[in-house]
């Protein structure tokens, strides 16, 4: 309960708030007010469905159909929607920072000759803006719009900056629409692997269409689909091409094609151009570069196909583990957020679990070079893993046979009863073994500081 005694100084207090609000936002009105009295069209960015872009001689015309803006002249082709996307919010919000009045001549401010005309339709009513020369000191432009053309107005230049687009900037720059999660079906045509038909079954699974026993990296894969989605258009250089010979283009050097429910969206890729490759959709349109090389990619894509791990199991199904020399094995055990490790001498250590994920994807990295033959193998091991699950199942095994002279390991894999023996690079096979010893030691604290003269 407020004491008497305060009621006075909190009716002020309400009312000094009442005050502060209620100028607040009249000050806010004002200047929402002074705003919108300054803006050139009284119109909403969604409210406008055609645009026509004058430079002299030279008229680009963009319009909106089903909800997607196209460009109808000097080509059609879907419009890029970011740049679209300025130009009608630039329009919707374009303001005079100056009104110069009334002038019967033109000339002097370059309005006579616009070097820019914007028109726009907006519900059925045309519109249109006329920007002329810079101001002195380049501080803004000359302008008129149509209701009243005698009447010259100065809009800023970031204003001019965003109405004022080159006709290849409008158009649109994706090389592919399909959405990633709706891929079903990748097909890849290159000059030295032919003709490659992936179809996926799942995440990060995939099967090469009539080699059905052929493992596949399903994350590669994944990685060219999403490397393709992603990739644009980075120059526009034949728009009616006569001959596609000099772009690699007639036969292509290679092809994609992405299959969801609808038609398959194909592209096909010829020579190498800057950083990125000449390309050319199936279905026609101009030849472009891309701002990848996309014929690379998919050849080495292609080329590491083959799912050559030594382990293609999933971290989280491992709750125990058995690694180094097997006189000196350390075993680790997962509990809950955290992995208790005890060494060969009964000494303990605890590590977080995301520490010992570390080791399994180092392993997970780890391919076979090729095959081999257990020649003249030791009796026992040099060097073993082996991985459980939680009910004490076998998941993996992993033996070090012997080090070649050529910077290879010689190792031998065993999952459920199949057993695989192959060599393996040194460099990344002892980076993996050196991330294990890590994870064997104790977490080194802070180094001590110097002893004092007391000391």
């Amino acid at each position: 309960m407020i004491p008497r005694r305060l009621l006075p100084y909190l009716a002020l207090f309400l009312a000094l708030l009442g005050l502060y609000y209620g100028l607040t936002w009249r000050q806010t009105r004002q200047e929402a007010q002074k705003t919108e009295a300054k803006k050139i069209f009284p119109v909403k960015e969604e409210e406008i469905n055609a645009l026509v872009l004058k430079r002299g001689k030279e008229e680009v015309r963009l319009a909106k159909e089903d909800g997607e803006w196209f460009l109808t002249k000097p080509l059609k082709m879907r419009a890029d929607k970011a740049t679209v996307d300025s130009i009608l919010s630039t329009l919707a919000h374009v303001q005079k920072e100056r009104d110069l009045g009334s002038s019967e001549d033109l000339k002097p401010y370059g309005l006579d000759k616009p070097a820019l005309e914007v028109e726009f339709t907006a519900k059925d009513q045309s519109r249109r803006l006329a920007i002329g020369n810079a101001t002195p000191g380049q501080m803004g432009y000359y302008a008129f719009q149509d209701q009243a053309p005698r009447h010259l107005l100065v809009i800023g230049p970031g204003q001019k900056e965003s109405l004022d687009r080159p006709e290849k900037d409008l158009r649109d720059k994706t090389l592919f629409a399909y959405s990633l999660d709706k891929v079903k079906s990748l097909h890849l045509k290159t000059r030295s692997a032919g003709d490659v038909q992936l179809d996926k079954l799942g995440p990060n699974s995939w099967r090469w269409v009539g080699r059905e026993k052929f493992p596949v990296r399903g994350d590669r894969v994944e990685e060219l689909v999403r490397v393709l989605h992603l990739s644009r258009v980075k120059d526009f250089v034949a728009d009616a091409p006569k001959d596609l010979k000099s772009y690699g283009l007639a036969p292509p050097r290679g092809e994609v094609a992405v299959v969801q429910d609808k038609e398959p969206e194909r592209l096909l890729l010829g020579e190498k151009a800057k950083e990125g490759g000449y390309a050319r959709k199936a279905s026609g349109g101009p030849v472009v570069v891309t701002d990848k090389d996309l014929l690379a990619l998919v050849t080495r894509t292609l080329n590491a196909l083959e799912d050559r791990r030594l382990w293609r199991g999933q971290a989280a199904a491992v709750q125990k583990m058995v690694w180094g020399p097997p006189d000196k094995t350390w075993v680790g055990v997962k509990e809950k957020d955290f992995w208790k490790i005890t060494g060969p001498e009964k000494q303990e250590v605890k590590e977080p679990a995301v520490r010992m994920e570390v080791g399994l994807w180092k392993l997970q990295a780890l391919e076979f070079v090729r095959p081999a033959s257990p020649k003249a193998s030791p009796a026992k091991p040099l060097y073993l893993l082996e991985l459980d699950d939680g009910a004490g199942k076998p998941l993996f095994r992993l033996e070090e046979l012997g080090r070649e002279k050529n910077q290879e390991v010689l190792v031998q894999v065993k999952v459920g009863d199949k057993k695989e023996t192959g060599l393996v690079p040194s460099k990344s096979y002892l980076e993996w073994q050196k991330e294990m010893t890590r994870l064997a030691s104790p977490p080194q604290g802070p180094a001590p500081g110097p002893k004092s003269k007391k000391d």
